[in-house]
């Protein structure tokens, strides 16, 4: 009989006291670990973006190496000159780009439409639509592309130029929070620029940033 008193103590549970410290160490140690993982994810998630950016970057240089005639296709921006809402003109950089965010991916010519086809990062470029100013793709037709990053930037863009006889590429990045009103004069006004998401993103790729060039004002 005491030995069966004896066992019976040995296996005791918890008491109160002891199971309420066991949850305040594991939510301090969840406290401690979730906001490292959640670093991780999103650097996961930059070099994503970063690594199709670099593919994208290296295609269009075989592209122009192979074909040069691809180059102005390549390097052409549609919007030219323009006005700011204050009436002033702005003038738009020499380049070419694509443009990424959360929900859709946007070119400034079809041809490099059909390299993100080709290359599998849109699933349909459409049919070619003449003089447009650009050409933009959403939803599963661009999944593979859409931007992955969150919190470092929420959009990206790659712009192509051709100067001094080579194909040159600089970058673009918005942050939600730290995005703000373009005054570069050489694009739209109300366009809005991230310095510190550009360099980021630039950095990443081993290229440089582009202080002229602003993202445009998405509304979904």
């Amino acid at each position: 009989m005491r030995n069966k008193q004896e066992r019976k103590s040995n296996f005791k549970g918890f008491t109160l006291i002891e199971l309420v410290i066991v949850i305040a160490i594991m939510a301090i140690l969840a406290a401690l670990l979730v906001p490292s993982i959640y670093g991780y994810l999103e650097l996961a998630r930059n070099r994503a973006d970063v690594t199709a950016a670099k593919v994208l970057c290296n295609a269009i240089q075989s592209e122009c190496a192979m074909d040069s005639d691809k180059i102005e296709s390549f390097t052409h921006n549609p919007w030219g000159k323009g006005k700011n809402t204050d009436g002033s003109e702005y003038e738009a950089d020499d380049h070419g780009y694509i443009y990424v965010d959360k929900k859709q991916v946007r070119v400034s010519s079809y041809s490099i439409a059909k390299l993100l086809e080709h290359d599998g990062y849109i699933t349909d470029a459409g049919d070619f639509q003449g003089e447009i100013k650009q050409y933009v793709y959403t939803g599963q037709n661009c999944r593979r592309l859409l931007c992955k990053s969150n919190r470092t930037w929420y959009r990206y863009q790659i712009n192509i130029a051709y100067r001094d006889g080579e194909i040159y590429f600089t970058y673009n990045a918005n942050s939600r929070s730290g995005e703000t009103r373009n005054v570069s004069g050489m694009s739209i006004d109300t366009n809005l620029h991230d310095d510190f998401a550009s360099k980021r993103f630039a950095n990443m790729i081993g290229g440089e940033a582009d202080p002229r060039v602003s993202l445009p004002v998405i509304n979904y």
